[in-house]
């Protein structure tokens, strides 16, 4: 961070933010402003080579010091295994937090999961911000999700004014209140740190039934030089979560040499090109389950519950309707065959030829099934209904059906089209279908403007 004096006159309480990529810090008769870092994000199509960029950063840069976080374990071996500094995934100490946090004191290079990370405490957030890492973050975290309370609860720490709403929307423990020791020690932990945002209902004073859980904003505040490795950026919830809280960032992608260039549509769609003659999408008969009539969603989340309660016997239609692509289309074996389901629904959908080829569907990151060329995703992938409705809130712009794309395209990639071979591909949902079809038409029609 770029950290600036200056001397000033000023009213005790005249503390206004100066824009969203400063913060003031007041001291007697000195302000010092300190400008964050813009967050690079590196929006660029799997296997461009996004993770070999970053493993050249590092090797390029001994004299720098490196936090990591990845979606797997096994992407934390590579990082290991691939740079040439010592970096080093924390292990269990009693836990592997501890261990974190020990090697964060001692200056080391480390390595991590997403999962670890969401664990991040008002001592660590102080720990990183005297020390001078370069973050790598690949693929976004998950930063927002709705936290678990009963209307009950909800209601007590509200009348009770255990809790209060300050004007950015965080939910502020009373801490005037005497020592607490208590059933919502955990809500107090998290608002020590700017976790935990409500929100009230529109033209209302009364609390919205929605409390999300945020990763904590000032971990990004912690680092001079960050980086983010995804694709469709503009399709995920963290950019969301950033432009809600000013976090600042910029796009980029890599060129044809892989050194990183200004985000440019031009060539993302060059590079897409390369890849769409690859994919292989079923239009038959066995898609009718999918289609849309009226307001309802076929293969959404309420779908598959409504049916599990009132009509079962559409779960046996999918299921033959799998066995039969499989059998009959595409005539591979089960181990070349992968399909997707929400989980709780496996039981109902699994069949003949594909059982053992289930890859959840928010899987990212492992190439494990890099083998499979025959696939099955029979879902209509949605965002959050509490998540969206507290994004929504915020006036903040948020594309749904690119946050679906971007889920089916990163469970695409788990197959063999990663290593650049040719796939076969059942969608019965009518709208995951066409969202795919126009990803693979835009590059087309701008290739043929061109």
């Amino acid at each position: 961070m770029k950290i600036h004096k200056q001397q000033f006159s000023y009213q005790k309480n005249d503390k206004k933010r100066i824009n969203n990529r400063q913060i003031k810090f007041w001291h007697k008769e000195e302000c010092i402003m300190i400008e964050e870092s813009v967050i690079k994000i590196v929006d660029d199509i799997m296997g461009s080579g996004k993770s070999t960029w970053a493993i050249n950063h590092i090797n390029q840069n001994p004299d720098k010091k490196f936090l990591c976080i990845v979606p797997l374990l096994s992407e934390c071996e590579r990082f290991k295994e691939k740079t040439d500094i010592d970096i080093i995934d924390p292990e269990k100490w009693g836990s592997k937090w501890k261990n974190f946090r020990w090697l964060v004191e001692n200056d080391k290079n480390i390595v991590t999961t997403h999962s670890l990370i969401k664990m991040m405490d008002l001592d660590m957030l102080e720990l990183l911000k005297s020390k001078n890492y370069v973050l790598m973050i690949d693929e976004c975290l998950d930063v927002l999700d709705t936290y678990k309370i009963s209307k009950d609860d909800l209601k007590i720490i509200f009348n009770e004014k255990l809790v209060s709403l300050d004007e950015d929307g965080f939910l502020v423990w009373n801490e005037e209140r005497k020592p607490y020791k208590g059933v919502y020690g955990d809500i107090k932990r998290l608002c020590s740190f700017k976790s935990l945002m409500g929100f009230k209902k529109e033209n209302s004073d009364e609390l919205a039934r929605i409390i999300m859980w945020n990763f904590p904003v000032d971990f990004f505040k912690c680092f001079d030089e960050s980086y983010i490795f995804t694709y469709l950026w503009e399709g995920s919830i963290q950019k969301s979560y950033f432009d809600i809280h000013g976090i600042k960032y910029e796009k980029y992608m890599l060129d044809y040499d892989r050194q990183l260039i200004p985000h440019c549509k031009e060539i993302e769609y060059e590079k897409r090109k390369n890849i769409v003659d690859l994919i292989n999408i079923y239009d038959g008969k066995f898609n009718k389950i999918g289609m849309k009539i009226g307001k309802s969603n076929p293969l959404s989340k309420s779908w598959y519950e409504d049916k599990r309660k009132k009509n079962r016997s559409i779960f046996s239609q999918l299921k033959n309707n799998t066995e039969n692509y499989f059998r009959t289309v595409t005539k591979t074996k089960s181990i070349d065959n992968m399909y997707t389901v929400f989980k709780p629904y496996c039981k109902y959908v699994k069949g003949e030829g594909y059982t053992k080829g289930f890859v959840s569907c928010n899987a990212r990151g492992t190439n494990e099934f890099k083998n499979k060329k025959s696939l099955a995703y029979l879902i209509n992938f949605f965002m959050s209904p509490d998540i969206k409705q507290f994004v929504e809130h915020y006036h903040i712009e948020f594309d749904d059906n690119l946050f679906s794309l971007s889920a089916l395209l990163q469970w695409i990639w788990r197959s063999q089209i990663r290593d650049g071979k040719s796939i076969d591909l059942y969608i019965p949902s009518e709208r995951m279908r066409e969202l795919l079809k126009i990803w693979i038409n835009e590059c087309k029609t701008m290739s043929e403007a061109a």
